[in-house]
């Protein structure tokens, strides 16, 4: 019944060491950027009426319970200038969402994770065109799953060595051959594998060494580098990174990422004192009690690997940083963290060529960077509006976000309503470029 969910809901309904890692950390000793603060002139080409018109169909979303709550940021030039909070954090009889209130990204986490990858690639302690083997040495002896017929026109399934080795790029943009348990083409057999070996954490924690192990007895849904294939990719770049700077997920990204740009909010774990902000699924949400389950954020796990492919929470204007930082070719109010190049190359299509793509969780009209959806053409049957090279992803939780270059925009949605995510996040995209004047 779950698995008819998701696909419903996710898949078939398009949406629609020693050495310190930070560097160039800013001055101010809180490590809030200016540019964070609501601009005065709130056009940047947005007309307050329609911002106010944005406002009343979000309120609508609320009202008509297609959403518990909200917070929205817009920001043009570098400007916030549009950030609000709608609704409650969980539905009927829980608080008013806080504009600060803290969200389960869920694969929002993604390009996060992506992004310090390539940040070790700069300083030459990682490579996209290297085997994966070379710091997963469990991986080996992986085999692929060969689909065929006997003689008498029945399935078979069988394995086989992989053609070539599972490169860094093909984690980085979902052609490892790794899948998950509840979404995408591969057959039963994977999937009741991940499920049976506890792959995804969805019920207990799992050590990163015992993960890999166990994953390594699984074989591929297809061949590395020749299909894109959504799944466990990015947490198994997460535990190299562990590996190569021999340091956990959650300091590594705090270290490189969260203190230079002053994320404060973020990480895998909401702190004691801040669950008051922590927003929740509501309870008649029938993905409510499985996410919540998988994405165990209000205490410590130190007996599972961190996510680095869903396990994150953060704020509005914490994700905000990030995605500015990318739009502004790798750098944030004199902080840089990646070259203007290296931004280039995770926001260009990965996939020429390859079988599959992202439509059936993008939308039409995107390919896959590295770590990041990328808009390849306008039009091209996408019902979506943007540009062409806008970059966006989500979380399985409600969670989105596009970063526009031609546009100079970036847009965040945080919202806990999973069930409702392909509706609200078109519903979102329109409402935003449709408030747009200029």
């Amino acid at each position: 019944m779950l698995r008819k969910l998701l696909v419903s809901a996710i898949l078939l309904t398009p949406v629609t060491i020693g050495q310190p890692l930070a560097e160039n950390q800013p001055n101010s000793a809180d490590h809030s950027p200016s540019r964070v603060t609501v601009s005065e002139d709130v056009s940047h080409g947005f007309p307050a009426g329609r911002l106010k018109r944005l406002d009343g169909a979000m309120a609508d979303a609320v009202s008509k319970g297609l959403i518990p709550g909200a917070v929205i940021l817009i920001a043009r030039d570098g400007e916030v200038v549009h950030a609000k909070a709608f609704g409650t954090l969980g539905g009927a009889g829980t608080p008013a969402m806080p504009e600060n209130a803290i969200f389960r990204l869920a694969s929002m986490t993604k390009p996060i994770v992506t992004t310090a990858a390539m940040m070790l690639v700069e300083r030459g302690m990682l490579s996209i065109d290297e085997p994966v083997t070379k710091h997963i040495p469990e991986f080996a002896s992986l085999t692929v799953e060969v689909r065929g017929t006997d003689a008498s026109g029945a399935p078979t399934l069988g394995t086989a060595p992989p053609a070539r080795p599972m490169l860094i790029q093909d984690l980085m943009r979902h052609t490892s051959g790794l899948t998950y348990s509840f979404t995408g083409p591969a057959t039963d057999p994977i999937r009741k594998a991940y499920v049976d070996q506890g792959i995804e954490q969805m019920t207990a924690d799992l050590p990163a060494d015992e993960m890999i192990s166990r994953l390594a007895a699984i074989p591929l849904a297809h061949q590395p580098g020749t299909t894109f294939e959504y799944g466990v990719s990015t947490d198994v770049l997460g535990i190299i990174l562990e590996r190569v700077t021999g340091k956990r997920l959650d300091a590594i990204l705090e270290e490189m990422i969260f203190r230079p740009l002053g994320m404060k909010d973020s990480g895998f774990v909401v702190k004691p004192g801040d669950h008051a902000r922590l927003a929740s699924i509501p309870a008649g949400d029938p993905l409510g009690g499985w996410l919540t389950g998988w994405l165990r954020v209000e205490s410590e796990h130190p007996g599972g690997y961190l996510s680095g492919g869903g396990g994150m929470v953060s704020t509005a204007r914490d994700y905000f940083r990030f995605a500015q930082m990318i739009l502004d070719g790798g750098e944030f109010d004199g902080t840089r963290l990646l070259s203007r190049k290296s931004v280039e190359l995770m926001l260009s299509d990965h996939l020429a060529g390859l079988a599959g793509g992202p439509t059936g969780y993008s939308g039409p009209g995107y390919g896959f960077g590295l770590g990041f959806a990328v808009r390849t053409r306008k039009g091209e049957a996408s019902y979506l509006p943007g540009s062409t090279g806008d970059a966006m992803w989500f979380g399985v939780t409600g969670t989105t976000f596009v970063i526009d270059p031609e546009e100079r925009l970036v847009a965040i949605l945080l919202t806990q309503s999973p069930s409702t995510r392909a509706r609200t996040r078109p519903l979102f995209r329109n409402l935003v470029y449709g408030a747009m004047g200029d």
